[in-house]
């Protein structure tokens, strides 16, 4: 990741982030810092396309390996996942850097990372940036449930689109994932159409399992091991996601999945059913790019807390044609550029 700098810090609850910092000749105590927040099964690699764009700002650059991601600490107790102790971390984490406020960027779980932030801690976000998922607000009335969300979904757009959790939080889900991974890095990263393959395989139930164990699919091309271009051997994103996939040392892939746990076993729901729905506007500026070929992480997701009056600062920006990773790895320039524009309209 150069040229940034490698850096690790402690928090006060003995757990240890690694993480990579920049530091502009420009940089002042004006400019917020920008924390980019990855999502599974992604490390702070995932960050790599956009750099050329953004390191000629003069705002720092602060982007951490998340709790369960070798080489920070990778517990493997889901309640150490709940959404206020790692908000509290990276407050910590924002402290030592001797950085006050930052517009925190997120995808996929580092999305819901960003909104957790700002709830547990809002006098350090000054803004959001969440790409691909939507704001998922707390809900202090009520659980989660998955087989209730799954039904939702499927009334809502004809499929249950997190059946895949239901291998994610299996007991066997990380030897599964870990035992088929080539297999499971098609299913991400397949060359194939999209949001049709995505759907195919994360969206309907038992079929991400059943594809990984046996190779079923009803793709008749599927397990060929065609992929997309970034995805393909010698890439540096399959490298990473390999090393830390095969890291038994520090747990494998275990350890990751607990952000699934912690949110499907209401870990989260412990804590922030004490939250005062006040709290539950994002009341900072806030940017959601909405990819419209992503199947699990549909656009649609933004519309509840919008309606809901939990969004008043929000700016959203569909991309078409783009699904879950595409929008990182495949169209970095333009989405710089959305990222870009945002930061210049709300704060500079």
């Amino acid at each position: 990741m150069d040229p940034l700098t490698t850096k690790s810090f402690t928090t006060s609850r003995h757990v240890t982030y690694i993480y990579y910092a920049s530091q502009p000749p420009t940089a002042s105590h004006t400019d917020p810092a920008l924390l980019f927040l990855h999502g599974f099964p992604d490390g702070p690699l995932l960050w790599r396309p956009l750099l050329p764009y953004l390191l000629m700002l003069p705002n720092r650059l602060i982007i951490p390996s998340l709790l369960g991601y070798s080489p920070t600490s990778t517990p493997t107790t889901p309640s150490t996942y709940n959404s206020q102790d790692m908000s509290a971390d990276l407050a910590e984490l924002l402290a030592a850097e001797n950085i006050d406020k930052v517009v925190a960027i997120g995808h996929d779980w580092g999305s819901f990372m960003a909104t957790r932030l700002y709830v547990w801690q809002p006098t350090r976000v000054l803004g959001l940036c969440l790409l691909n998922v939507a704001y998922w607000p707390p809900s202090p009335e009520a659980p989660f449930d998955l087989n209730e969300t799954n039904a939702a979904a499927e009334k809502a757009f004809g499929y249950p689109g997190f059946s895949y959790w239901e291998l994610f939080t299996a007991e066997d889900g990380a030897s599964v994932l870990e035992g088929n991974a080539e297999r499971f890095w098609e299913a991400m990263h397949g060359d194939r159409e999209q949001p049709r393959w995505m759907r195919e395989m994360f969206c309907a139930k038992g079929a991400l399992r059943g594809f990984l164990e046996k190779g079923d699919a009803k793709s008749e091309s599927a397990g060929d091991g065609r992929l997309r271009e970034y995805a393909r051997e010698g890439s540096v994103y399959k490298e990473d996601f390999f090393r830390r996939l095969k890291d038994k040392e520090s747990g494998g892939i275990a350890p990751a999945l607990c952000w699934y746990k912690a949110f499907a076993w209401n870990e989260n729901f412990k804590v922030e059913k004490a939250l005062d729905g006040e709290r539950l506007a994002l009341q900072v500026p806030t940017l959601f790019v909405a990819c419209h070929d992503d199947a699990v992480c549909r656009p649609e997701y933004n519309e509840m807390p919008l309606h809901a009056g939990l969004l008043p600062d929000l700016k959203v920006v569909e991309v078409a044609g783009c699904g879950h990773w595409g929008i990182m790895y495949e169209r970095a320039e333009e989405l710089a550029g959305i990222i870009l524009g945002f930061l210049k309209e709300k704060f500079a």
